[in-house]
């Protein structure tokens, strides 16, 4: 299940930023959350899986008819292809008007995920 994210939920979204590669510091942790709480269409939200286990952070940016994937971070655990298809179907029911679409670095799997949809 989806969460918007809120500040109580702080450590958890820290905890899953950490996982990224690039993230060798707390000051770029700190800068990417800045980042998506500095504009009103930047949302990130967590996912729960079914085990009620926080399992990834999804950050999106919206734009009048899309949304841009900017971020899909999954725990190491629950990186796997049935996750990324359950977490994205909730996302597009949270929006279901608008286009999702991927940056360079999340495009991949986005298309993975379009292709399930067939």
């Amino acid at each position: 299940m989806l969460f918007k994210y809120r500040s109580d939920y702080e450590k958890i979204a820290m905890g899953l930023f950490s996982l990224l590669k690039d993230s060798e510091d707390a000051k770029y942790l700190n800068q990417e959350m800045k980042w998506y709480e500095s504009s009103d269409n930047r949302k990130i939200y967590l996912w729960k899986d079914k085990y009620d286990n926080w399992s990834c952070l999804v950050g999106i940016e919206e734009q009048d008819e899309l949304v841009v994937i900017r971020r899909v971070i999954f725990t190491p655990d629950s990186e796997n292809d049935n996750s990324l298809f359950e977490m994205m179907d909730e996302l597009k029911d949270l929006y279901p008007r608008q286009k999702i679409i991927g940056t360079f670095d999340t495009t991949r799997l986005i298309e993975k995920w379009k292709k399930n949809l067939k």
